[in-house]
């Protein structure tokens, strides 16, 4: 007897009787439930010739085994309880091959195949989607070559307003100030827009074309917004000429292809998008099949600023202000270490207060505030570094022949306050450097926007662990 192994779609033998020019196409279509109706009638397992949109289906084995017919039912209704209309049901069966080739007997092995991981046989269902962003795919871009049309459906994972727009590479939303051409799916419906300004284009950007959208029963359809709350989904379609606009289509040519979708849940265009829901990619729409090339994001120059400020005050001089402070009073001649501490410490102070400012700006403009770990944090560390000089301008002074009885309970309450939140701060705000680092990472911003901060990070750590450790060695002053 020979044994028999194959990994395949499962069907009926009824649902294949009736079906089988649908489900030598389409096997994946059939769902647990039609599975379990055509039950009593036994089940086959398909095998597939071809690749891709030429491939058939044809019936491998039929599966002449009461006990194991039986089980797949089980198998069956254990899926249906999780959802009924589940689809593309694969199995993985072995047992003795009948003496005609035909059938599969005494089966010892049934499993359900979820991924090619667990079957070696397992079919992936060919599609054209192509997702730009996680939650962001293009379902079809159809390039008519008579008509000079390209006709795009793009699906997200969510009910939120979305766009996608044609710019410049890294130019970002208005293409580096020559503009960019977007489409967008709001509650207003589509639109189509030209945005020269970084800002809400419904207030900001021209319609470039009224839009007549088609009803969802239409055969055809060449531009519809559809906003599912629902089913937590959106849809977009919408046509225009490859030469149209601002930003024409060159068939067989990749360009930036621009993305972005509201806060979740919110179909209004006035509720401006998060950083971390827009994007850019290379791609040519006449052919998605090409693949896509992510782009990172160019960082706007208030950014820049930002980074420049914070990773200079945070991560460089106010961690030697204060290192410096507390090693090398006794080395040297005396009150240099002020002297340093105090220079420090105020271009420091000038440099984190003038890159919150840039913060502030930022997030008001292309970004939202409060969104991440790292801007709080910031915040709260900010806060205590600014009151720093402040509480040091306020503080008690010696008297010039000294403290009579010691320090009085001011200076002891100046110094405790002074010192905890000065250390605090400082550890807090060389951490804070290296996560808005991971975040610009996690934004896909520029490759100098994470490494730069962590380079300059890295720096005032290797500068305060040389102060700690030359400390050690340095004569010291006696008095």
């Amino acid at each position: 007897r020979t044994i028999a192994r194959h990994d395949g779609y499962l069907v009926d033998n009824d649902t294949w009787e009736s079906s089988s020019d649908v489900l030598s196409s389409m096997p994946y279509s059939l769902t647990v439930e039609q599975l379990l109706a055509g039950s009593s009638s036994g089940y086959s397992v398909l095998m597939v010739d071809g690749t891709g949109d030429a491939a058939k289906f044809s019936l491998k084995y039929a599966i002449d085994d009461a006990d194991a017919n039986q089980d797949i039912t089980e198998l069956l209704r254990a899926l249906n309880d999780t959802d009924s209309n589940a689809t593309d049901i694969q199995i993985s069966i072995a047992g003795f091959e009948s003496e005609d080739g035909t059938a599969i007997t005494d089966v010892f092995s049934i499993s359900q195949c979820a991924s090619s991981t667990t079957c070696e046989g397992f079919y992936k269902i060919p599609t054209d989607q192509v997702c730009i962003s996680d939650g962001v795919c293009i379902e079809s871009s159809i390039h008519n070559e008579e008509e000079n049309l390209l006709t795009t459906t793009i699906v997200t994972s969510d009910d939120s307003w979305f766009g996608i727009g044609f710019s410049t590479p890294g130019g970002g939303m208005n293409g580096g100030g020559s503009g960019s051409d977007i489409f967008v799916c709001s509650s207003e419906g589509l639109q189509r827009f030209l945005v020269t300004v970084k800002d809400n284009p419904g207030e900001t950007g021209t319609v470039l074309q009224e839009i007549e959208e088609d009803a969802e029963e239409d055969e055809v359809i060449q531009n519809i917004c559809i906003l599912d709350a629902e089913a937590g989904t959106g849809r977009m379609t919408f046509t225009r000429t490859l030469d149209q606009g601002p930003r024409p289509i060159t068939p067989g040519e990749s360009q930036a292809i621009i993305w972005a979708r509201g806060p979740l849940g919110e179909q209004d265009l006035v509720n401006k998008h998060p950083a971390n829901r827009r994007g850019e990619v290379q791609l040519d729409l006449t052919n998605v099949s090409g693949g896509v090339s992510q782009t990172k994001t160019s960082v706007p120059w208030i950014l820049w600023f930002h980074i420049v400020c914070m990773m200079l005050s945070w991560g460089l001089l106010l961690p030697l202000a204060v290192i410096l402070a507390n090693r090398t009073r006794q080395i040297g001649p005396a009150g240099r270490w002020f002297m340093y501490h105090k220079h420090l410490a105020r271009t420091g102070w000038t440099l984190q207060t003038a890159g919150v400012i840039f913060g502030i700006f930022y997030c008001e403009v292309y970004s939202a505030h409060f969104n991440y770990f790292h801007t709080i944090f910031g915040i709260i560390i900010a806060i205590s570094g600014f009151l720093q000089p402040i509480s040091a301008v306020i503080r008690p002074h010696p008297p010039k022949d000294g403290w009579d009885n010691g320090k009085s309970t001011a200076r002891i309450a100046f110094e405790v306050y002074h010192k905890g939140v000065g250390w605090s701060a400082t550890v807090c705000g060389m951490i804070n450097v290296f996560l808005g680092a991971v975040l610009a990472m996690d934004l896909r911003l520029e490759d100098a926007a994470v490494y730069l901060p962590m380079a300059i990070g890295g720096v005032g750590i290797a500068l305060v662990v040389a102060v700690i450790v030359s400390s050690f060695s340095v004569k010291k002053r006696e008095d």
